[in-house]
């Protein structure tokens, strides 16, 4: 990502507005969990894949740290060792790659992605999709990218009766243009008459604003006429990237009168802007997942984020799930009012909750800042963070307020957390609670403790 690209989300109010006038629908609270009940209930024996491909984001090949090459052709080896061991169904059949494929667009960055990508990919069973996105730009730019992928910027492409349409940044700027939107518009117009019944699989580098995780952070700047575009046409799974969002993030998938999915990256994580002083988290470099995509003879389409440093797939970040495996599954991707993954979950997820016993331990005292640590919480969906505040007992303006991540983007979650906080006053007396946050930022009930600081 640049930091030159972040701009303030003025489209706000026009997004709300098309909201109403583009007939979106929203299902009911008790009609989303039933229908998410249905969802778990189904095994992978109910499901037999006709068409499989992978869908990554955010490679940044570098060519001063090989972290990412060797990433993405564990990407290749894992992605090809699960279909080769399917039982009914053993191909490959595309990666799409979504953006900053490259971390600046050198020709020396370009030709260790090109040496992972031919040394690994079977070409005779996989087609390869790509865009560019802003990272590319740095150095050699669109001819860069055209000369060594050998791909035209946007593309039309149809792998066994499937459509991808896939738009780069444009010739004078790192995001879209009416032309380019226009030029979408006719063919997903082209796309749904050869098969109205069939998903239409669409990729650029930026997320459509206020849709997936990390959308409102990070997102192309043609949000609104890209988003009148793909709501006319339920079909459109549409796959992004730019955020670095963890895509175990149970908002990674959004629906309502289309589909938006988040694909990740191989580099490092970044967060919303809604907790914490910090965007990018301690560990952030442990991230490499991407998402493997079936779809059966009905036109059903399975998700399957994986998660490349285990080389398994990934788990549910609910805390009462067990150890089920994350699956996103549209049964219909023609009618709106089956989605399962809108803004309903919200009502249908209650407050995280600390189990009886829990409480707050200060593992470390001085003057001046504590360590403390606690166990996680608990929740049906995702223990998202962590509000703590410390206030002195003596001087209610004395106080200390901060926000961590529950780390639920790391396989396996830590199950109890550590956080020291500075800054405190020598010889004070603090009460200090701590409030779990879901992924909606609801809060439950806290537990707390009281410590002293010692004399400086």
């Amino acid at each position: 990502m640049n930091i030159l690209k972040r701009i303030v989300p003025i489209l706000s109010l026009p997004l709300a507005f098309l909201m109403l006038v583009t007939g979106f629908s929203f299902v009911s609270a008790d009609k989303q969990k039933a229908r998410e009940e249905e969802l778990d209930a189904e095994t992978a024996e109910d499901f037999a894949p006709v068409f499989r491909f992978a869908v990554a984001s955010d490679v940044h090949i570098s060519a001063g740290d090989d972290t990412t090459a060797k990433r993405l052709a564990k990407l290749f080896e894992t992605a090809y060792r699960y279909s080769d061991s399917h039982p009914t169904y053993q191909t490959l059949d595309a990666l799409v790659l979504t953006g900053d494929n490259c971390d600046s667009g050198s020709e020396a960055e370009y030709e260790i992605l090109l040496g992972v990508i031919n040394a690994n990919i079977r070409p005779d069973e996989t087609q390869l999709i790509t865009v560019m996105g802003n990272h590319e730009f740095a150095q050699t730019g669109h001819e860069g990218y055209v000369r060594y992928m050998g791909e035209e910027l946007d593309k039309h492409v149809v792998v066994k009766g499937f459509h991808f349409i896939g738009m780069s940044p444009s010739p004078t700027d790192t995001w879209h243009t009416p032309l380019q939107i226009n030029w979408m518009s006719a063919q997903l117009r082209k796309a749904a008459a050869d098969d109205p019944e069939k998903p239409i699989f669409t990729m650029q580098h930026g997320h459509v604003w206020n849709t997936v995780y990390v959308s409102r952070s990070w997102y192309t700047q043609m949000s609104l006429p890209l988003h009148m575009v793909y709501a006319r046409y339920p079909q459109v799974i549409n796959f992004s990237g730019h955020s670095h969002g963890p895509i175990n993030n149970p908002l990674d998938i959004w629906q309502n009168s289309y589909t938006q999915v988040g694909a990740g990256t191989l580099n490092y994580f970044e967060m919303e802007r809604d907790i914490g002083d910090n965007t990018v988290p301690a560990g952030s470099r442990n991230a490499a997942q991407y998402l493997i995509v079936e779809v059966d003879a009905e036109n059903r389409v399975r998700i399957q984020p994986y998660n490349i440093l285990t080389e398994d797939f990934m788990r549910t970040p609910a805390t009462t799930d067990g150890d089920r495996q994350l699956i996103w599954q549209i049964d219909d991707v023609c009618d709106p009012g089956s989605f399962a993954y809108t803004s309903a979950r919200k009502k249908t997820d209650g407050a995280p909750w600390f189990e009886e016993g829990d409480a707050v331990s200060v593992d470390a005292a001085a003057a001046w800042s504590v360590t403390l640590s606690f166990p996680q919480a608990e929740d049906d969906v995702c223990v998202y963070g962590y509000r703590i505040l410390l206030k002195s007992t003596s001087n209610a303006r004395n106080k200390i307020e901060k926000e961590i991540y529950s780390e639920y983007y790391f396989e396996p979650t830590p199950q109890r957390l550590s956080v020291t906080i500075e800054g405190l006053t020598a010889g004070t007396e603090y009460e200090a609670t701590v409030t779990p946050l879901n992924v909606w930022l609801d809060k439950g009930e806290p537990i707390g403790c009281s410590f002293s600081t010692p004399q400086e």
